[in-house]
């Protein structure tokens, strides 16, 4: 008898990982998508650049190495891709 419970048990417990492990992947998937759509779109690419020139415009106040190394980075978030020429946007179903 003792034995036929601990066996129900293991086998409810590894359907409900399983289903619980499915269902997890999916919202992830769904927040990683979410998540990309917001980093690419328009709103997103427009703050970054502004948040970039501004940032620019403030480095000239610090000491020459500092501003370089700020303007490069400026420059790097201001060339990020743009929505349109992004790749990838959506996931393979593969996993």
């Amino acid at each position: 008898m003792k034995a036929k419970t601990v066996l129900v048990a293991a086998l409810a417990g590894g359907v409900g990982y399983v289903l619980g492990t499915r269902a997890g992947r999916e919202k992830y998937e769904e927040l990683k998508a979410r998540a990309n759509d917001l980093a690419h779109s328009q709103q997103a690419q427009d703050a970054a650049a502004r948040v970039a020139a501004e940032v620019k415009e403030r480095a000239a106040t610090l000491p020459d190495p500092v501003a370089s190394v700020i303007n490069t980075a400026a420059d790097a978030v201001a060339e990020a891709p743009k929505p349109d020429t992004a790749t990838g946007s959506t996931p393979s179903a593969s996993a």
